[in-house]
């Protein structure tokens, strides 16, 4: 009854995210997660699954009773919140007091115990920059005889009178912000203190002499385990800058993509798009983007843009896979994409056309963009606490501006043309100096060091380039397939430890650049994520390789996919300021304890495909070995990524009042953990002890990590999918 109930339950929340992205979020909430029988399906679970526990003398097993009953009280937590907890938003305006909110449940308006008003609405900026650091809002409150201010910002609840607020939005003149308001005293604590029994339980089991582990372990060790079987081409009119002079233009400071970075970043990211790589024909990204900013008209034909779709191509008049920006635009200059372009955004083109066509208009726009000085913010000025930045000639400046200061502002970059365009390589390096100077003298401590911009160079050199991903990759494999088809020796062996050294030194160094420049824990989107996979299964790899060998076939290759995963997802690579609701810790730790948890995952996969050889070929010790380690496995997988998600709802009940919201996200990283923590049962579930069943279904189970991270993220949608 309980399996048939949990499994039940797993096929529904399953199916809930596949609704929700036809009928909605409200209908799913309303029909499913907030209808009666699902509530009751959770019940009877819990019933039963209680029964049981005490049918098996759990509670002569303290660890696992500790384990087991803080589901229960976070069940208990989560079903109190559903009865009587109450949300809703309440809207402010500066100096009016308001004593209403409206209920996010039925969408009348309700009672507060206390008046609220607005007293001051602030955005505050990254320093330097126009990108949103946090929101705040100061909150009046009168009531219940007592009266203060409470602040609510990104990542920071206000408390009064047990009500919790949490930021949602600002109105456009800055003199209101709409609040979440929520009020749930006792669901929260009860949950919270299911949490700590979890957290608890898992330590007490971790450490318990009466669980399996201890008794796995020794299985894996019993001997000494056999190392297991283990382009286009430039004219000779083209004109390019100086090597040094395009170099020297690329430490110059601009504002991109809401940071100040070095303009080698922009061009490495322009060229990129482009081409598909950061170089073109042997000139390095620097040299093509100085280049076409001076000398514009000879690089408007060189055939450097990358167009993959023979539709496309045909549409453009163009033979092969490279275009130029002229071939984009016929004798009258009309963009010759715009009528497919329209039918795309009107949704009458097919969907096999859509992305090759949102993909070159992008490509063309963003040379459009190029011309318009969009990626050339250089000239910084501070007018009192603010610090605006303006593009090379632009015209329209603040009077407040010296006029000094405008005709730099105006007329370096033109200055700058014309010396490399006469040769004057002295006079080019005087006026890009003088342009830092006044970077300088503009944003003090706000500018990178020195130091900095030249990581970030070296960084943009590193993440540009494509060979050594292909390269690992391949190594991976054929010492992956040496191992498992081969005699391993020593040899083998200490290659294959060097080889997961050198690529862990490789992605260190890469994460700590990262995570020194863009100023936090590189875990915010999908591409970083799957870096820190790769990092994590590589140091699992070389802790444990020498107690078990067989871990050193599959280490290096898994997290080679990982960076080819990273790579292909490569928009994600650009170094950006965090949003605001991304700023906190928890996060940070909420992310790298799950995707440790898929790390562990992702190695039960191969250990599994290992074992289905080993049961062709009959090799009963090394088989029992092999299951071993992977039962062992399971338990701090599983562990962690239930840590992982109880951190991910406190950062959720921190971040916007709500600790649980059935994100698609959510719904499966629940459905993964609960998927993955049946195998634990095995002495219950008698059928995971013959070895050829468990490791199909640690295959399969498989599935739905990939759901969890790949599926949700480009099909499922929901608030993370931002990831």
């Amino acid at each position: 009854m309980v399996i048939a109930l949990y499994t039940l339950i797993v096929v529904c929340i399953g199916l809930a995210t596949v609704i929700e992205k036809y009928r909605g979020t409200a209908f799913v909430g309303g029909h499913i997660y907030g209808s009666w029988w699902f509530t009751a399906l959770w019940a009877v679970l819990t019933v039963m699954a209680c029964a049981y526990m005490m049918k098996q003398k759990l509670y002569k097993r303290v660890a696992l009773m500790l384990l087991h009953l803080s589901f229960v009280v976070i069940l208990a937590g989560a079903l109190i919140t559903h009865l009587f907890s109450v949300n809703g938003t309440v809207r402010l305006r500066k100096n009016v007091e308001t004593t209403t909110f409206t209920d996010k449940e039925d969408g009348k308006t309700k009672i507060l115990p206390f008046s609220m008003s607005l007293r001051e609405f602030r955005i505050v900026n990254y320093p330097g920059t126009d990108a949103p650091l946090d929101y705040q809002s100061v909150i009046l409150y009168s009531g219940e005889g007592t009266s203060g201010d409470v602040l609510v910002s990104m990542n920071n609840i206000g408390h009064v009178s047990g009500y919790r607020l949490f930021q949602q939005s600002y109105d456009s003149d800055g003199d209101g912000v709409t609040l979440g308001i929520g009020y749930d005293p006792y669901g929260i604590t009860i949950t919270y203190l299911g949490y700590l029994m979890l957290l608890l339980g898992i330590i007490a089991t971790l450490l318990s002499r009466k669980t399996q582990m201890r008794f796995l372990y020794r299985k894996a060790m019993t001997a000494i385990m056999l190392l297991v079987s283990v382009s286009a081409s430039a004219s000779n009119e083209l004109q390019i800058v100086d090597k040094d002079i395009a170099h020297r233009m690329g430490t110059i400071n601009v504002l991109y993509n809401n940071r100040i970075c070095p303009l080698n970043t922009v061009a490495t990211d322009f060229v990129t798009k482009l081409t598909g790589s950061a170089s073109w024909n042997g000139y390095s990204a620097d040299e093509i983007f100085a280049s076409w900013m001076i000398f514009y008209s000879p690089w408007e034909q060189q055939k450097l843009i990358r167009i993959k779709s023979g539709e496309v191509q045909q549409l453009l008049g163009i033979d092969s896979q490279w275009a130029s920006y002229s071939d984009f635009v016929n004798e009258h200059h009309e963009y010759k994409l715009q009528a497919a372009v329209n039918s795309v955004l009107s949704g009458s083109a097919a969907e096999k056309s859509r992305k090759a066509l949102l993909e070159a208009d992008e490509k063309y726009h963003l040379v459009e963009m190029f011309y318009r000085g969009q990626f050339i913010r250089i000239f910084p000025y501070r007018l009192d606490s603010t610090v605006n930045w303006y593009s090379p000639g632009a015209q329209s400046l603040p009077r407040e501006i010296p006029v000094k200061e405008q005709f730099f502002i105006k007329q370096a970059m033109d200055f700058l043309t014309e010396s490399i365009v006469t040769n004057q390589r002295d006079r080019a390096v005087e006026i890009i100096a003088k342009i830092k100077l006044f970077q300088r003298d503009m944003t003090g401590d706000l500018l990178p060091s020195e130091g900095k911009t030249k990581a970030e160079i070296f960084y943009n050199s590193l993440r540009s380039q494509k060979w050594p991903v292909f390269l690992c990759l391949t190594l991976s494999l054929l010492l992956c397939i040496a191992m498992l088809i081969g005699k391993s020796g020593k040899m083998l062996r200490v290659s294959s430890f060097i080889f997961s050294l050198s690529l862990f030194i490789f992605l260190t160094l890469q994460l700590a650049l990262r995570w020194w420049l863009s100023g936090h824990i590189p875990v915010s989107n999908g591409p970083e994520t799957m870096l820190f996979m790769a990092w994590v299964l590589l140091l699992l790899t070389m802790l444990l390789s020498r107690k078990f060998p067989i871990i050193i076939a599959f280490g290096p290759l898994i997290a080679s996919f990982c960076m080819l995963v990273a790579m292909l997802g490569g928009s994600g690579s650009q170094l950006t300021p965090l949003m605001p609701v991304l700023q906190s810790p928890l996060l940070s730790v909420h992310v790298m304890t799950v995707m440790c948890a898929y790390s562990l995952f992702a190695l039960q996969l191969l250990l599994g495909i290992q074992a289905m050889i080993l049961i062709k070929q009959r090799k009963e010790p090394e088989l029992e070995r092999t299951t071993a380690l992977s039962q062992l496995m399971l338990y701090p997988a599983v562990f962690l990524l239930a840590i992982g998600i109880f951190l991910g709802a406190v950062w959720a009940n921190v971040s916007w009042g709500n600790y649980w919201s059935w994100d698609p996200k959510e719904a499966w990283a629940l459905i993964t953990f609960m998927v993955y923590a049946v195998p634990l049962h095995k002495a219950s579930i008698g059928v995971f002890n013959k070895p050829r069943f468990y490791h199909i279904y640690m295959i399969s189970a498989f599935i739905a990590v990939l759901v969890t991270y790949f599926g949700v993220n480009f099909l499922l949608g929901g608030m993370h999918s931002y990831a």
